[in-house]
């Protein structure tokens, strides 16, 4: 697989990036009026806050990628919904994996770009939800009834991330197993 430097570099600061949110999302909590925190909740909340905004810039960075048509194979790779030919060709693909056929990624990527795709869309939808939180919630906790909603949103899609997270660092280490080496070119350097 051929992908360039700035894909790579994207890559690895977005999977950085979640796993540092998801793994502060356990420590931290969110600031309630006359809540008291622990200096370890204090310090996962205000780092996740942080890196929440850079994750958001990179993914940024990301989504011009793609709208500028420098994406590896192209946008359609990534969101292949919009196409009768590539909607077919990863349904084909989901057909080989449910008979257990785990091609190399080389030759079978429709399936996996599809789930790359709905990854970026779940992290994109956390980093605007995590931004309108950065900016609606006041220090001593207090947030309007809007802001309370997104924050209820924001929660139900951790969990969502933690499962594709999950799903998508096990699916590379089948591939590493059955020794489909190429899976691990967007780490080349």
């Amino acid at each position: 697989m051929k992908y360039g430097r700035p894909t790579r570099i994207l890559h690895a600061l977005i999977a950085i990036g979640i796993s540092l949110e998801l793994l502060l999302s356990l420590v931290m909590k969110t600031p309630r009026p006359g809540r008291v925190f622990t200096p370890l909740q204090s310090f996962g909340y205000e780092a996740h806050k942080m890196v929440g905004m850079a994750v958001l810039v990179v993914l940024f960075l990301h989504w011009i990628v793609f709208v500028t048509g420098h994406a590896y194979k192209g946008i359609g790779h990534f969101f292949p919904w919009f196409s009768k030919a590539r909607t077919h060709v990863v349904l084909s693909d989901i057909r080989e994996l449910l008979e257990l056929k785990v091609a190399d990624p080389e030759q079978m990527d429709s399936f996996s770009g599809a789930i790359e795709g709905l990854g970026f869309v779940a992290g994109s939808i956390l980093a605007a939800s995590g931004a309108v939180l950065f900016f609606g919630i006041a220090e001593n906790g207090v947030m309007s009834a809007a802001i309370h909603s997104v924050k209820d949103f924001h929660e139900f899609w951790g969990p969502v991330m933690w499962g594709y997270l999950g799903i998508h660092a096990g699916a590379t280490m089948v591939h590493i197993g059955l020794g489909h080496r190429s899976i691990l070119s967007i780490f080349r350097w």
